[in-house]
C-alpha cells in the first residue's frame, strides 16, 4: 500500500473510520446488554467525531496534534481472533473490537515507519494514537466486566 500525499492519507483514514462506524453500530445492534449497547453506540460516535475531524483537517494543522503515551493493556494480544456474527456474546464482542482497534493501530505505526514525509509520519502518528485510546477503552471494558467475573 502506497500513501504519497495528504489528501491521500486522509481519504484513506476516513475510508477506515466509516468502516469502524459500520462496525460499532452493527457490535450494537448484535450485543444483548443495554450496556453494551450503549457502549459500542459511544465507539461508533467517536469514530464519526474521528471522521468529521479528518474531513476537517488541513495539512498544517496536523503540527498542533500532540502525541501521548496510551497504555496498552495487552488484553487483545492474549485472546484468540472471534470472527464478528449476530450470536456473539459481550466477551466475544468486545475481543473482535479490540483486534480491530489493534490491528488499525498497527497499520497506521506501520505508515507512519514507512513514509519519508515528515507531515505524513505525523498525520499517521495522531490516527495510530487514536486507535490505541480506543484499544485502551476497550481493553479496560474488558478487564472490568469479564476478566473480574472470573
Amino acid at each position: 500500500m502506497e500513501i504519497n500525499t495528504f489528501e491521500e492519507a486522509i481519504s484513506f483514514a476516513k475510508q477506515k473510520e466509516d468502516a469502524a462506524i459500520h462496525f460499532y453500530e452493527s457490535a450494537g445492534q448484535v450485543a444483548k446488554n443495554p450496556g453494551s449497547k450503549v457502549m459500542f453506540q459511544e465507539m461508533a460516535a467517536e469514530e464519526r467525531k474521528h471522521f468529521k475531524m479528518l474531513d476537517a483537517l488541513k495539512q498544517g494543522d496536523i503540527e498542533s496534534f500532540p502525541i501521548e503515551n496510551v497504555p496498552d493493556l495487552k488484553i487483545s494480544q492474549y485472546t484468540e481472533d472471534v470472527p464478528f456474527g449476530p450470536d456473539l456474546d459481550y466477551q466475544q464482542i468486545l475481543i473482535v473490537a479490540m483486534k480491530k482497534e489493534e490491528e488499525a493501530h498497527r497499520l497506521y505505526s506501520d505508515l507512519a515507519n514507512m513514509t519519508s514525509d515528515p507531515g505524513l509520519a505525523k498525520l499517521f502518528r495522531v490516527l495510530a494514537q487514536e486507535e490505541a485510546k480506543h484499544k485502551h477503552k476497550l481493553e479496560s471494558e474488558y478487564d472490568d466486566h469479564i476478566l473480574t467475573s472470573w
